[in-house]
C-alpha cells in the first residue's frame, strides 16, 4: 500500500507541472497590443479578470485531488461550490477515510466536551522523524497508520491515542481520555520501538515465531498492538486487541482461528483506522451510557517515567510485555513465553 501511494504521489507531481502550466495560462491570459510606429512596438500585458472559480469543474477536481489532508478538510469551508465539488475529488481512499474519521468525530453531539484534556496536553512532535525511526527498525509501516501519524490533526486526537500525548496511566473512563496507558508516547531516547509478538498458529502447521509490532495501549487486562509483519499479508497492518481471557500472555497472536473456534478474548480489526473508529465509539458508549453513573468513581493520571518496568509477558498495564524487534534473538525467550501458553 506504501509503495502504490508513492506512485500515486509521483503521477500526481508530474500532473501537476501540466496543470501549474494550464493554470498560468488560463488566469494570466497575455494579450498583445501593437501600437506600430515607424520604429516602435508597445506590447502591454493586460491581467485576465478570471479566477479560480471561473475554471471547468474537471480542472478544479484534478487539482482538489492533489490536497492533503488538512488543506482537504479546510478546503470544505471556503464556499459552496467547494463543498459540493470536493466529495467528488479523487484523493487517495486512505485519505477519504481518514476524513470520514474526522467528520464522524466532529458531529458528535458531546463532542467539544472531548477535547479540553487533549488540547491542554498536547506537545509537538517530529511526525517525518517518527516515521523514520519506525522504519529504521523494520522496512515496512502499514500506509493507513503513517498517512495518521503524518497528516492526521492533532487537535482532533481521539482520547489521548497519540504520540506527543502524555506517557501515563489514567484511571477511569471520561469524555476526555480512555482507561489505561498511550504505549504510543512510549519513546526511549526520543523515537518508538518496535517489539516482538509470538505469531502461533492454532493448527500448528507452522513454527512459533516473533513478528514485530507496536504495543499501541494497555489495560490491566487488555493490549491492543498494530502488526507490522509485511511478509504476512493477512496481519500485516491489522490490530490486535487481546484481553485476560484468552489465557495467553499479552504477546501471543493465534491466527487464523480455526473454523470452530470462536474467540471472544481476541479481537482483530482489518487496520488502525477501523480500530480509532470503534475506540472512539466504544469509549462514547462507556461514558455516555445511562448505567454508568452510580459505578464512576472518578479519574486520575500518574505519569510513566523512564526506563519502564519490563515484565515478559505480564498484564500490568504500566509494564512492558516484552522485548524490542531490534534486540538480539534469545531462544530461551522464546521458551519463556511457549512455557505459558494455555496450550
Amino acid at each position: 500500500m506504501g509503495q502504490t501511494l508513492s506512485l500515486n504521489n509521483l503521477v500526481k507531481a508530474i500532473q501537476s507541472y501540466i496543470l501549474l502550466k494550464l493554470l498560468h495560462a488560463l488566469l494570466y491570459r497575455q494579450e498583445k497590443l501593437r501600437q506600430r510606429t515607424s520604429k516602435l512596438i508597445v506590447i502591454q500585458r493586460i491581467p485576465s479578470k478570471s479566477t479560480f472559480q471561473d475554471l471547468p469543474n474537471e480542472l478544479i477536481l484534478a487539482i482538489f485531488s492533489f490536497l492533503e489532508l488538512k488543506p482537504f478538510i479546510i478546503s470544505h469551508g471556503v464556499c459552496k461550490k467547494w463543498k459540493q465539488l470536493l466529495p467528488l475529488a479523487d484523493i487517495h481512499p486512505i485519505r477519504r477515510r481518514l476524513f470520514n474519521l474526522f467528520h464522524h468525530m466532529l458531529q458528535h453531539p458531546r463532542f467539544l466536551e472531548t477535547r479540553p484534556w487533549t488540547l491542554k496536553t498536547l506537545r509537538p512532535f517530529e511526525r517525518k522523524a517518527y516515521i523514520e525511526a519506525l522504519l529504521s527498525q523494520y522496512p515496512a509501516v502499514p500506509e493507513e497508520f503513517r498517512l495518521w501519524i503524518l497528516e492526521w490533526p492533532a487537535r482532533m486526537v481521539p482520547f489521548g491515542i497519540w504520540p506527543s500525548s502524555p506517557f501515563t496511566f489514567h484511571r477511569g473512563n471520561t469524555l476526555e481520555e480512555a482507561s489505561g496507558v498511550n504505549w504510543l508516547a512510549y519513546l526511549p531516547g526520543g523515537s518508538p520501538s518496535l517489539l516482538k509478538v509470538l505469531h502461533r498458529y492454532p493448527s500448528g502447521s507452522h513454527v512459533d515465531h516473533w513478528i514485530p509490532a507496536l504495543l499501541c495501549w494497555k489495560l490491566q487486562h487488555r493490549a491492543s498492538w498494530l502488526i507490522f509483519e509485511k511478509d504476512e499479508p493477512d496481519l500485516f497492518g491489522r490490530v490486535m486487541v487481546i484481553d485476560t481471557e484468552s489465557a495467553d500472555p499479552p504477546l501471543v497472536c493465534r491466527l487464523p482461528l480455526t473454523a470452530d473456534r470462536k474467540d471472544e478474548s481476541f479481537q482483530m480489526y482489518r487496520d488502525w483506522i477501523q480500530f480509532l473508529e470503534e475506540t472512539w465509539d466504544q469509549q462514547l458508549a462507556i461514558v455516555l451510557s445511562p448505567r454508568r453513573s452510580k459505578y464512576c468513581i472518578g479519574s486520575r493520571d500518574e505519569p510513566l517515567s523512564y526506563p519502564v518496568t519490563y515484565g515478559l509477558g505480564e498484564w500490568v498495564a504500566t509494564t512492558l510485555p516484552s522485548l524490542p524487534w531490534v534486540s538480539n534473538e534469545d531462544p530461551e525467550v522464546l521458551k519463556e513465553v511457549q512455557s505459558h501458553l494455555h496450550y
